[in-house]
């Protein structure tokens, strides 16, 4: 073979390996991201809001998560109410690994929803990356209150 074919060769080779090592590495972090996530939301979901009856408050006490968990359920029912000029709004929150779906739901159906993203440190529930037009806020972080709470 020539050597100009074998520089080819080479030159071809190496891009391919390059190729290859680039998609493994990519694969390889997004399973771990993945499985971190993953984990995170089983996490919060025995620990956090979804796995206990409880009422969590946010700092200024402008929201309230109730977390209400009947018989033998998986996970609690979690309504977040958020201070507004019109009193208390009222949204269904459900979570998928790290992410949190908040939804208006009248009469069983979704009618409105947004989403933000959640941290959990074992004591204080995050949820951030709101819309700030809608919540008032970006960020409301949460504890659990001995406080009743009762939107009407």
């Amino acid at each position: 073979m020539k050597k100009k074919t074998k520089i080819i060769i080479g030159v071809v080779l190496a891009v391919i390996l390059v190729a290859v090592l680039t998609v493994a590495g990519f694969m390889t972090w997004l399973g771990v991201t993945w499985t971190n996530n993953h984990e995170f939301g089983e996490y919060v979901g025995k620990e956090g809001p979804w796995g206990m009856n409880a009422t969590w408050v946010s700092e200024n006490g402008d929201s309230y998560l109730v977390c209400k968990k009947e018989n033998d359920e998986t996970f609690a029912t979690v309504t977040g109410y958020f201070q507004s000029e019109d009193g208390w709004q009222a949204y269904k929150l459900g979570s998928i690994d790290r992410i949190v779906y908040l939804d208006i739901v009248e009469n069983g159906v979704v009618v409105d929803g947004t989403s933000g993203y959640m941290d959990f440190d074992g004591t204080t529930f995050t949820i951030k990356s709101l819309d700030k037009d809608i919540f008032g806020a970006t960020e409301f972080k949460y504890t659990v209150t001995n406080q009743e709470f009762n939107p009407d």
